[in-house]
């Protein structure tokens, strides 16, 4: 029963109380007898006041003792209503921050948004500019209209590769946001880390080789497969590969070993060459996308180290 209620009907025998009391002051005079039912109906409603009164009033008080045991304390309050309201108080000025927070959040997001949409449109404004100027070097190079010397050769060697890099960094870059912003789609799938690294491995290799640094690959036959999306893996292995042999000196060693990890993971380990402490974009992307998939990227000093999540083997049924 609603405390509004219970407050109305002990209000009610009052009512009727005060039409017996009139009826009593009518019958009341000289020479006027009050009918026995009357003065019944009056003695009834008197007690049925007090009796609800005093349960509804004893029940509210028990309810706000209640409620205000579980407010803080504090100084200065007169009785349980003070501290109930400070506590009303303090709720309604929190959610009036909480609106305001969340509008304010909205308002981020909504800038952020917009600045987005500008930076997909610069990069790809700048992307198609060098590939404007990518074609033209390229036929320069490989179908020259003339003779070209060395020097020509050579600027027009170092322009085109200035410009391939740029290229990379765009699309590098652009993959970067997707991912940030969780729009860069992906399947992931129990992949064995033999064949989940084969393709990075071949290219690294490959680049090992022109830079005259030794390669060396251990990967466990007995570990677990991996659950990753294999092309984004694939991606973020060949860009810490590349950039530890781009660091490395020539004729260093680098080895790459993968095997069983802990906490249901498994690990991928370079070490050997030069600390991959310093970030790039590229090691930004690379650590963009090995994270978007449950894995974490540690680059120390002695070794870099990265873990994705293994398979999970479900238990034999008995």
């Amino acid at each position: 029963m609603r405390v509004g209620t219970r407050l109305l009907l002990a209000v009610t025998p009052a009512i009727v109380g005060i039409a017996a009391v009139a009826a009593l002051a009518y019958w009341g005079q000289y020479e006027r007898r009050a009918p026995v039912e009357v003065v019944v109906v009056a003695v009834l409603a008197s007690v049925a006041s007090l009796v609800l009164a005093w349960r509804s009033t004893r029940y509210v008080a028990t309810r706000v003792e209640r409620i205000a045991s579980r407010v803080e304390e504090a100084r200065g309050e007169r009785d349980e209503l003070d501290a109930i309201e400070r506590s009303v108080d303090g709720l309604a000025i929190a959610q009036r921050e909480i609106r305001a927070g969340g509008a304010e959040r909205e308002a981020a997001a909504q800038r952020a948004a917009d600045l987005g949409a500008r930076l997909d449109e610069t990069i790809a404004a700048l992307a198609e500019g060098v590939q404007a100027v990518q074609l033209p070097l390229h036929i320069l190079l490989d179908s020259p209209f003339g003779t070209l010397n060395e020097n020509q050769e050579e600027m027009l060697e170092a322009a085109r590769g200035a410009a391939e890099a740029l290229d990379v960094r765009l699309r590098q870059t652009r993959k970067l946001l997707d991912v940030e912003r969780g729009a860069l789609p992906g399947i992931r799938k129990p992949v064995g880390l033999g064949e989940l690294l084969r393709p990075a491995l071949a290219i690294a290799e490959a680049h090992a080789a022109k830079r005259g640094v030794a390669l060396r690959t251990e990967v466990s036959p007995a570990a677990r497969r991996a659950n990753v999306d294999p092309m984004q893996t694939q991606e973020a292995v060949t860009i810490l590969l590349r950039e530890a042999i781009d660091r490395a000196e020539a004729g260093a060693e680098l080895v790459a070993a993968a095997e069983d990890g802990d906490d249901g993971r498994v690990r991928l380990t370079l070490r050997g060459g030069p600390s991959l402490a310093q970030p790039t974009l590229g090691l930004r992307l690379a650590e963009a996308l090995i994270r978007a998939q449950g894995g974490m990227l540690r680059m120390g000093e002695n070794a870099t180290v990265a873990e994705l999540p293994a398979e999970q083997m479900r238990s034999a049924r008995a």
